[in-house]
């Protein structure tokens, strides 16, 4: 956010700056003038203007229309994309996606306006004929459907013994496997329970006994249906009916009828519902009745549709009325199976999930799918039934087309991702992952970019995917974004910008590895001085590096978008003298700050006084020291602030030695003494890699009031004199303690302490 900030500040002062230095033009200019500027431009040149804010040719060029005047076309037709920045482009997708709209529901509405069937109801008051028709109809539906179905039903209770035989001799043994072993309710069955397997499988002989006298009650519950055809031919032959209408009403119903018992009698035979025993395919009693139901009403809908269509048509509805007619029994049917699939979707989406914790692509294709297969089916169901009403050719291949396409590319994408995650971990293996890598900063600061990379490529596959879509659907994207001027000049420049950061993000991440790396390189040849002085420099230095390579890819990715950056850098280094000016406290911050780390003069760690302050530095930044005291508290002192450094740890230090022992004392004693302390601590492991030398007395220094006064100094490293001091007197208090050495002190001070006590 912060950068599109600047971003946009930048471009208007660019903007700015070429709107102040160009002079307004004419929109218009007579014919006559050509001939006389030509004249004039060949007599004295003209004064040559200041360089535009957009470089002419550049896609901000193009969709600013920021051409030059010479080579405008001046046809009063503004070419697409080029009347505004962005708006130009939504706001033709908005109205190209509103006509589209607009058509679909415009044919939609005209394919199902019933208009044309209420003309046809009211032309019966006005057309004996179709009246007579009707009741002609309706006579032979009385005298002939009605008997051929009494024939199918007498035939249907003739055969009832027979049919239960056969179940009956179709039920397996005890040990046997039946599908209705599993009691659940018809929520249970649509929520996806899937049915409990037994401990044995059906053996083949089983299901070949089931399957035979399945087929037996099959043929069984066809004979009824044959006695239904051969008694309405029987009285359609009769002459029972009367007239053409009623002939073609009661063939047409009576074959509807057919076909639809037919289909479902095949229905029953593979799920038998009433009939666990010959049931084909496993499954619960209530989940078979289900899907029985679910097929009689889509099978009943038809029919009755159907026969309601064609008799209409036979009555003298017109072609479109009957379209309109067969539109609305289809939008019917297609939401009876939109219901069927939403009341379906857990139980198949754990059948095409498979088995749970299955692992690998395809079992994560699988498992998708089964979470979001409902979606595409619930669109192409009522997508299909949009494109038949709004007159589309072919609208089933053409959806099923459509569809087929989108699950393609959504499995390819998946493809694609899982093959560029696989490669990322083998490319960017996590710090500490393999042990085999030999450059181990550099994997780790690569692995750190493992986020943006995988974002850059689900956006590159998303977009990919997109457009493979479009393509499959028959809309050609690729082919207007490599032929269209304005979206090749956009490819260009975004491919340009990303190599700029892709290059500058490489540079900057090289820098800074190298910087590391040398600082380690110093610590492990043991020049820790040099290594604490890089580590001191470095934030300044990365600071110095990021910002000239920001700013030159800044400066890069403008020009490639079409921004003049010379007027900026006018304009940055106007606003940076002036900034120069208002902030010279600041500056003088910077220059003193980077004198005095260049000179070394002190390093993170150290213990210095400088500001008329104390404590231990704790950072450096580019114009300021953090100093934490030795009670805990944070100064930040300016560098324009420092005057005078003390650094208390540079080099080695030393541990100033002050021992106070009575007149009595023999002083080569007391100085043998000391000698000795000093060897054993030096003699000790600890202490010996803080002390340097030998302990140097100066010998007798003063005749204080309490007694004699030793001083003399112990060369330490740098900084740890007060450990080393401390340790000192703390063994020659024992040490004096044991070899009887008196260290006198105020008696009368302590009489007085004890007496007030």
């Amino acid at each position: 956010m912060r950068f599109a900030r600047v971003l946009a500040f930048l471009l208007a002062l660019g903007f700015g700056s070429g709107a102040l230095a160009q002079k307004p033009v004419p929109a218009t200019a007579p014919a006559t003038s050509a001939p006389a500027a030509s004249g004039a431009a060949g007599a004295a040149a003209p004064a040559k203007g200041p360089a535009p804010a957009i470089i002419p040719g550049s896609p901000l060029a193009a969709l600013t229309n920021a051409a030059p005047a010479a080579t405008a076309d001046n046809s009063g037709a503004t070419p697409f994309g080029t009347d505004a920045l962005g708006f130009s482009v939504t706001t033709a997708m908005g109205s190209e996606a509103q006509q589209t709209f607009d058509k679909v529901a415009d044919a939609v509405h005209r394919s199902t306006r019933l208009t044309p069937v209420l003309l046809w109801l009211e032309s019966f008051a006005t057309t004996p004929q179709r009246l007579a028709n009707a009741e002609s109809i309706g006579l032979g539906l009385l005298f002939a459907l009605l008997p051929s179905l009494a024939v199918e039903a007498a035939i249907r209770l003739f055969l009832r013994r027979p049919a239960a035989l056969c179940a009956q001799y179709g039920q397996p043994g005890t040990a046997e496997y039946l599908p209705d072993q599993e009691a659940q309710g018809l929520a249970a069955a649509e929520a996806g329970e899937l049915e409990k397997r037994p401990s044995r499988g059906v053996s083949a002989l089983t299901w070949a006994r089931r399957l035979l006298f399945a087929l037996l009650r099959f043929i069984l519950a066809l004979l009824p249906l044959v006695g239904f055809a051969v008694a309405l031919q029987l009285l359609i032959s009769d002459d029972v009916l009367n007239g053409r209408a009623a002939h073609l009403a009661v063939t047409g119903i009576g074959n509807a009828y057919l076909t639809c018992r037919l289909a479902q009698e095949v229905l029953r035979l593979f799920i038998a519902p009433t009939v666990p025993a010959l049931r084909v395919i496993a499954m619960p009693s209530l989940r078979a009745q289900a899907i029985m139901r679910r097929g009689f009403l889509l099978l009943a809908t038809g029919f009755v549709g159907y026969s309601l269509t064609a008799v209409a048509e036979i009555l003298g509805l017109p072609r479109e009325g009957a379209g309109v007619l067969g539109r609305l029994v289809a939008l019917v049917l297609h939401l009876e199976v939109a219901v069927s699939i939403w009341q379906s979707r857990h139980l198949v989406g754990r059948w095409l999930a498979g088995p749970p914790g299955a692992e690998g692509v395809f079992a994560g294709l699988r498992q998708r799918l089964g979470w979001t297969w409902h979606y595409f089916a619930l669109f192409y169901v009522l997508a299909l039934w949009v494109a038949l009403a709004g007159g589309v050719q072919n609208a089933f291949i053409v959806l099923l087309r459509a569809v087929l396409v989108l699950v393609a590319a959504l499995m390819l994408g998946r493809l694609a991702w899982l093959g560029c995650s696989l490669l990322l971990e083998r490319a960017l293996p996590k710090p500490g992952a393999s042990r085999n890598v030999r450059h181990p900063l550099l994997a780790e600061r690569v692995h750190a970019y493992n986020p943006l990379i995988r974002a850059l490529i689900r956006g590159f596959i998303g977009v990919t995917l997109v457009l493979l879509i479009l393509q499959g659907w028959g809309m050609n994207p690729f082919g207007y974004l490599l032929t269209d001027p304005l979206s090749r000049n956009l490819l260009g420049a975004l491919v340009s910008i990303i190599i700029t950061i892709a290059v500058a993000i490489t540079l900057w991440e090289v820098a800074k590895i190298l910087l590391q790396g040398h600082v380690e390189r110093l610590l492990a040849q043991g020049r820790t001085r040099q290594s604490a002085r890089l580590r001191t420099l470095s934030p300044m230095l990365r600071a110095t590096i990021g910002t000239v390579i920001f700013l030159v890819a800044f400066f890069m990715c403008l020009t490639d978008i079409g921004v003049n950056a010379t007027g900026l850098l006018a304009v940055s280094g106007v606003a940076g003298i002036a900034v120069g000016f208002g902030s010279q406290k600041l500056v003088q911050d910077v220059i003193t700050g980077l004198f005095l780390l260049l000179e070394d003069s002190m390093q993170v760690g150290d213990s210095v006084s400088l500001g008329g302050m104390s404590g231990t530095v704790e950072r450096l930044s580019i114009r300021s020291i953090r100093l934490r005291g030795s009670d805990g508290s944070v100064n930040i002192v300016p560098f324009s602030s420092v005057t005078t450094v003390t650094n208390m740890t540079r080099d080695f230090s030393y541990a100033q030695i002050s021992v106070t022992v009575g007149y009595r004392e023999d002083i080569e004693h007391v100085f043998a003494v000391l000698r000795e302390i000093a060897k054993s601590m030096r003699a000790d492991k600890k202490w010996g890699a803080m002390i340097r030398d030998d302990l140097h007395l100066f010998g007798l220094d003063e005749f204080g009031a309490l007694g004699l006064v030793i001083t003399g100094q112990i060369r330490t490293g740098p900084g740890q004199h007060w450990a080393v001091r401390r340790e000192f007197y703390a063994r020659v208090l024992k040490r004096f303690a044991e070899e009887g050495i008196e260290i006198p002190y105020n008696r009368q001070a302590l009489l007085g302490l004890a007496s007030q006590a």
